[in-house]
């Protein structure tokens, strides 16, 4: 979804124009796989002794890939990603990637077993994709309310699956585990209502034509929807999953139209 969400926000900055800037673009696309790659990379090592129960076919725990060959693997893809970034897009793609890495090696190793600030770190990294995306084409500015839009979109999803995973969690100091699920469920729903709230505003400030109103509005509907199914958490967080694919189309929309 990351590279689809770079393209999607490269369309938003320039629409059509994006033949314009192909190549930056493309680049783009590569360093977000790049670092999605490092990413599950480090996800695998860190989480290597569980995987020996829930994922036993995987290379570390199969020993096809040594931990020492993993992390080199994992630094080669971050580094990759930061030179593609300074040699074919911008300084300050340069910087984001950066950031970006910096976010996804602190929520592996730290912030993924504090509950709800690893859930945070993870939806600012869902939301930096359109501002990364943003930068390939020189208009970050239409980026900044999508951003958030996202962010705390899937900040609603990522509460509602740590209530739906509440009992097996027992490694991790999440929002429902420990405030209880009527707390955590505020927090998804509250998230939820201001990114709907939000929604509106790419019209209102002309950044998005009434094409993209009618579009929006059926992620809106879907993610009011999850909203409502808070009680039923994998039902919600599958709405809400589905309502934020429907809500890239909608931007898609919104940035050729």
């Amino acid at each position: 979804m990351g590279l689809i969400a770079t393209w999607i926000s490269g369309l938003i900055g320039v629409g059509l124009g994006i033949g314009n800037y192909l190549v930056p673009v493309i680049f783009a696309s590569i360093v977000v796989f790049l670092v999605t790659g490092a990413g599950n990379i480090i996800n695998d090592i860190v989480d290597v002794d569980s995987d020996r129960v829930n994922h036993p076919g995987r290379p570390l725990v199969q020993g096809t890939i040594t931990m020492s060959q993993a992390r080199a693997e994992s630094v080669i893809l971050f580094a990759a990603a930061l030179i593609l970034a300074a040699l074919f897009i911008s300084l300050y793609a340069f910087i984001m990637v950066i950031i970006a890495e910096a976010l996804l090696v602190s929520y592996e190793y730290t912030l993924k077993k504090r509950g709800f600030v690893g859930n945070v770190s993870i939806s600012i990294m869902v939301g930096l994709i359109f501002i990364f995306g943003g930068i390939a084409v020189n208009s970050t500015y239409k980026m900044l309310i999508l951003f958030v839009m996202a962010s705390l979109a899937n900040l609603s999803r990522e509460v509602i699956k740590d209530i739906e995973d509440m009992k097996g969690d027992t490694d991790r100091v999440t929002l429902p585990r420990r405030y209880g699920v009527r707390i955590a469920s505020a927090v998804a729903v509250a998230s939820v209502l201001v990114a709907v709230g939000m929604s509106v505003l790419p019209y209102y400030l002309s950044i998005f034509s009434v094409y993209y109103l009618g579009a929006v509005a059926v992620a809106d509907a879907l993610f009011l929807l999850s909203a409502y199914k808070i009680g039923y958490p994998h039902t919600s967080q599958n709405l809400s999953k589905f309502a934020m694919i429907v809500g890239l189309i909608s931007f898609t929309i919104g940035g050729l139209y």
